[in-house]
């Protein structure tokens, strides 16, 4: 059976300056939120797995959507450099 990866928004600040912050751990979607112009928040571990945090923003489901429906496009180098950096940042938490 199909287990997706958890997908959580939460409230990051206090405030009406509050920013809604994205989370996921799926590590080729956060790879693709990066290339698609998201602003990564933080990383964060939750047992062995890394969680991704992204300022959330009102296409984020449009844009997920677009990634598993395979129907996304960034730049090929960007997504490999994408790739690089976050294994890079989730090795070195």
């Amino acid at each position: 059976m199909f287990k997706p990866h958890r997908i959580a928004r939460r409230s990051q600040g206090v405030g009406s300056a509050a920013a809604e912050v994205f989370e996921t751990t799926d590590f080729y979607l956060a790879c693709y939120l990066r290339c698609d112009g998201f602003r990564l928040a933080g990383i964060r571990r939750d047992g062995r797995r890394s969680v991704f945090r992204f300022e959330d923003r009102t296409d984020r489901q449009a844009v997920t959507l677009a990634f598993f429906n395979n129907e996304g496009s960034v730049r090929p180098l960007a997504y490999s450099a994408a790739i690089k950096d976050l294994k890079a940042l989730i090795h070195n938490l």
